[in-house]
């Protein structure tokens, strides 16, 4: 969140809420951590093979496994067996596997990679094993046999992602998101912050604005990266898309928290050119005004769509405090969501429309993440004791965070399991990074 004023922190700020009033302390949420027991896989991930023997001086090894490694680091399901612990020497072995020296190692998968570098060009094995059977896993092209590809660092780790999807699709049956895209705020000088776009390992960070100004709020949806500016004085909101530019809304006062609908026909955003901050939908084409969804006494800020468009969650403090409401997509049944703690913001719907994340200042003035379901407003919490954690947004097949945390000092984005369960840092760059949206 960026504090530019009162006025801004305030609109910002977006709460949670269960159907119900629970009995809890007045001065914040409280609660643990809930992580159920799970049982990860096993795998081996050597280190990808030079085939053909020219030297590797463009970092091909380290695109392709290392980009493997980390990725099933990061989807939390597997148990990397620790090199140390290989009772054969994976380069010797090639890639025909001795099953019973990687099944008495503990491993229950085994991938592996080979290359072949030829002039310009490279030529990628990429295979998966399961070690209990002896067999090699059947995955779909480009992975059924070896790619040739140009020589090019960044579409080896883009080949290197999708080949840690279908390793993840094999053993749990669910899409990863390694091909997907995060978009963040990173201050970039005194009084100024700009948006990167970064791969959720971390990598490929990519700077999208350079304006000398504080850009913030990013939503990425359909394609189109929607954010504020006060690159011309006043909080305006653009949008981002295919490397163009352009202003949306320039109303007086607040432009803020734009996101796309899911069928793309309308962006939910709070304006404050009436002189109280209300949700708007506006138009994504030319940023006319739609309809006013909301008219009452507090501020009302951060909508977030459910993800079949038909309603909306957002953040008010008309009873006096944040707190996290839904509404239809008319703005008609507006009901409160959330009764515990004092200070709830930030709600983002999950894909799979059952629950919201969102920030809660808990009982000791820190910030945290925690979850509410949207038919019973029972809520979880998915962090604790790891300094400031903000600003969550969900993958796209709903199954993991991206937020920011304080708990190693400066603010760096991690990725959560959504039950709290792993958390893992990704953002490998200088400076903080805040606000994180996952594209879809």
């Amino acid at each position: 969140m960026n504090a530019l004023s009162l006025a801004l922190v305030a609109l910002l700020a977006q709460p949670a809420v269960p159907a119900a009033p629970p009995t809890v302390p007045p001065s914040g949420l409280v609660g643990t951590v809930v992580g159920d027991q799970f049982t990860m896989f096993r795998v081996a991930v050597p280190n990808a093979l030079n085939r053909g023997g020219v030297p590797d001086t463009r970092g091909i090894t380290e695109a392709l496994s290392g980009t493997v490694q980390r990725d099933l680091k990061i989807a939390a399901y597997f148990d990397l067996i620790d090199p140390q612990a290989f009772l054969i020497d994976p380069a010797k072995e090639g890639l025909d596997p001795n099953f019973r020296a990687w099944f008495n190692v503990g491993a229950q998968g085994l991938v592996k990679i080979a290359f072949d570098v030829t002039g310009s060009e490279v030529e990628v094995d990429c295979r998966l094993f399961t070690v209990d059977r002896a067999q090699r896993v059947p995955l779909p092209p480009p992975f059924d046999k070896p790619a040739r590809m140009p020589l090019d660092t960044d579409k080896l780790r883009l080949h290197a992602h999708g080949f840690a999807n279908e390793i993840v699709r094999y053993y749990t049956g669910e899409d990863g998101f390694f091909l997907t895209r995060l978009v963040a705020v990173k201050r970039t000088g005194k009084g100024s912050k700009d948006l990167f776009m970064l791969a959720p390992d971390g990598g490929d960070e990519t700077q999208l604005t350079n304006n000398g100004s504080i850009n913030m709020l990013p939503s990425f949806r359909g394609g189109r990266i929607l954010y504020t500016s006060f690159k011309n004085g006043n909080p305006d909101l653009f949008v981002l898309e295919k490397g163009a530019s352009r202003t949306l809304t320039s109303f007086p006062g607040l432009n803020t928290g734009g996101q796309l609908s899911p069928d793309g026909s309308a962006v939910a955003m709070t304006l404050s050119k009436d002189g109280n901050p209300d949700i708007f939908l506006v138009s994504p084409a030319d940023g006319r005004v739609i309809k006013k969804l909301t008219d009452s006494d507090g501020i009302d800020t951060s909508p977030s769509w459910s993800p079949d468009g038909s309603r909306l969650a957002f953040v008010s403090d008309r009873h006096g405090s944040p707190q996290i409401w839904v509404m239809d997509k008319d703005g008609g049944n507006q009901k409160r969501l959330t009764f515990q703690g004092e200070y709830n913001q930030t709600p983002e719907w999950s894909p799979r429309g059952d629950k919201l994340v969102f920030t809660a200042r808990d009982e000791r003035l820190v910030f945290d993440i925690f979850t509410v379901e949207v038919g019973t407003g029972l809520i979880a919490r998915i962090t604790q004791n790891q300094g400031n954690n903000e600003e969550p947004d969900w993958a796209p097949n709903g199954r993991y965070l991206v937020f920011s945390s304080t708990r190693s000092g400066e603010s760096k984005l991690y990725i959560s399991t959504e039950d709290g369960r792993v958390q893992t840092p990704i953002s490998t760059g200088k400076g903080e990074y805040t606000t994180p949206t996952w594209g879809r």
